[in-house]
């Protein structure tokens, strides 16, 4: 029977620690912990928990704990979390069942960021309490002579891994992860120190797509668009220096994000399409690729507009299928109700004015709230349906619709939504006034 060592690195975390070493009773055969400071009671809930504690200074570096732990543990397999990951329930049997007839050498586990510290397990693994899509990470690891992970900041195993031929596999296994709520996200200060890592391991690193690909993307998260692109350049210029197993996707989706806000379809398509040839399916692909589609469409009548919005309405739909039916390594942008919300965007300037209130509609009602449209993206997908609804005839139930989004104040497509309902409905008084408020959100 395969023994595992659950490896930890932990700093001051005596209120998370408890419940991440619960989860594993009688999944793993050894406890290593490497604490990195603590002043609290870390150190003393491992050790009643039967854990090996080691002790080293942190020096902003994640993985020299995490090869510290490595390289005192004594099972065949390596479990590495983090205090405020769980295994779900249920997971500890899946992994035992997994190890019995291994033949890879690190498995991928399904992640579930939950949306709060207190979110049960069940509830954030059926999505009603999840941030965002499962993301698969890699959480069990063959030990072996030299095992290594890498990076600063979101360090890996799987460069040492693919520099060895590794086999990797994903697992039915499940993580519940606490750790990406606002409270502790927030209340710790990690995107502070997130990005100050990041920079760092830049500079460590400073032609791999990987470490400016994670840098630009958090750039990007934060408002920074120019630098993000500066740096997303920069990596893009390195990328025929890169070994052949390196990921581009990150880089290459953030790459796309830019050129679309600033409505280049060109170098989006040209990031999509070499991440897509690299291999790994993944939905922020095929939802950045209908963006560029509908971006390079152009005004009516101009030639190949049909044909590019229906490609890019295809591709919003694969992206929907890829985020209902599958699991990957991240998911940085879309999301169900964002793919849908284009989609209608999509229909709308096809002129398929039905299937656009559908996709909005759907966009508003999201199954979970993890799921909902943020505020700005929501009052922009009540504005298309309304305008969805006045081009079936319906500027009634339009209007109707935008009232709340027109009392908050509203952006300018809102108020011309209206317009637009009023003129149908011959109130023009109205429709003219509608419009002033249009011109002047639009110009202040």
């Amino acid at each position: 029977m395969a023994h595992v060592s659950l490896c930890l690195i932990a700093k001051d975390e005596e209120r998370m620690l408890p419940g991440c070493l619960e989860s594993v009773r009688g999944v793993v055969d050894e406890i290593v912990l490497v604490d990195t400071g603590s002043t609290d009671r870390t150190r003393e809930l491992a050790r009643a928990a039967g854990a090996r504690v080691l002790e080293r200074p942190w020096d902003d570096d994640f993985a020299a704990p995490r090869n510290l732990a490595a390289a005192h543990a004594t099972g065949d397999w390596i479990l590495p979390l983090d205090a405020d990951e769980r295994l779900a329930p249920g997971a500890g049997v899946a992994l035992r069942r997994a190890l019995r007839r291994a033949t890879f050498d690190v498995g991928l586990v399904r992640c579930h960021n939950a949306d709060a510290p207190d979110a049960p397990a069940g509830e954030v693994l059926s999505g009603v309490r999840r941030a965002g899509p499962p993301a698969l990470l890699p959480r069990v690891v063959r030990r072996a002579p030299g095992l290594r992970w890498t990076g600063r900041i979101h360090e890996s195993v799987l460069e040492w891994a693919a520099a060895r031929g590794g086999r990797i596999a994903a697992l039915e296994v499940d993580l519940v992860h606490l750790g990406y709520s606002k409270e502790i996200w927030d209340g710790r200060g990690k995107r502070a120190r997130n990005l100050a890592l990041l920079r760092r391991r830049a500079e460590d690193e400073p032609d791999s797509v990987i470490a400016l690909g994670y840098l630009a993307a958090e750039l990007l998260a934060l408002g920074e668009a120019e630098e993000a692109g500066e740096i997303a350049e920069r990596a893009w210029a390195a990328l025929d220096r890169q070994p052949r197993h390196r990921s581009i996707r990150r880089l290459a989706v953030v790459r796309a994000a830019l050129a679309v806000r600033r409505g280049d379809a060109a170098v989006a398509l040209e990031a999509v399409d070499r991440a897509e040839a690299a291999g790994g399916a993944n939905p922020d692909l095929p939802f950045f690729r209908a963006c560029a589609l509908e971006i390079s469409a152009g005004a009516p009548g101009a030639p190949g507009r049909e044909e590019r919005l229906a490609r890019a309405a295809a591709e919003l739909r694969r992206a929907l299928a890829l985020l209902e039916g599958g699991v990957f390594d991240q998911v940085i942008y879309a999301r169900r109700a964002r793919a849908l919300a284009r989609l209608g965007a999509v229909e709308l300037r096809a002129g398929r004015a039905e299937a656009a209130r559908a996709a909005y509609r759907a966009a508003r009602t999201p199954a979970h709230p993890a799921d909902a449209l943020a505020p700005a993206e929501g009052i922009e997908a009540a504005a298309g349906e309304a305008e969805a609804l006045v081009a079936l005839g319906r500027a009634g139930e339009a209007l109707a619709a935008l009232e709340p989004v027109l009392a908050a104040g509203g952006p300018p497509r809102a108020w011309a939504a209206a317009a637009r309902a009023a003129h149908a409905l011959g109130a023009l008084e109205d429709a003219r006034l509608f419009l002033a408020r249009a011109r002047a959100a639009a110009a202040g």
